[in-house]
């Protein structure tokens, strides 16, 4: 018997017989049915937009399970963590849902969660990489390394 008849008549369970078709079961997140709110238009370099305030980042990441307060999200912000977001009204910060969603997504892809250091991840690096590229293509822009 050569090792092709031996698996043909061998009782080995099989993957594609004996998975738990539950576990294929997509369940929706809260993160996944946020909106933000408190929406604001805002024209920049002559360029319509929508813009949120600094709460409803803060509001997206506690959606998301990964609570960050505004004061941490100010202090990521000067401390280089993330990029300082070009759309400012006074003293306040507004981003765009896109830039909401990356910054959030790249958190929870970077596996950051209450109690994780956000220097511990490479969540800085991809954040100012991505949110770079999201401006260039909001504001239809080149880089300036380009």
């Amino acid at each position: 018997m050569n090792s092709l008849d031996f698996a043909l008549n061998t009782s080995i369970p099989s993957a594609q017989l004996d998975f738990d078709h539950t576990d294929l079961t997509f369940y929706a997140t809260d993160w996944d049915d946020y909106r933000p709110e408190n929406a604001k238009p805002l024209l920049y370099n002559e360029r319509p937009l929508t813009v949120y305030p600094l709460k409803e980042l803060s509001r997206a990441f506690h959606v998301a399970g990964i609570p960050r307060s505004q004061q941490q999200l100010i202090k990521w912000e000067t401390d280089g963590v993330l990029p300082p977001t070009p759309f400012t009204m006074g003293r306040k910060r507004f981003y765009t849902e896109n830039q909401i969603r990356t910054i959030v997504d790249i958190a929870l892809e970077c596996g950051l969660r209450p109690r994780t250091h956000v220097k511990k991840t490479n969540f800085s690096e991809l954040a100012h990489k991505e949110l770079a590229y999201i401006l260039q293509l909001e504001l239809k822009t080149k880089l300036p390394h380009e």
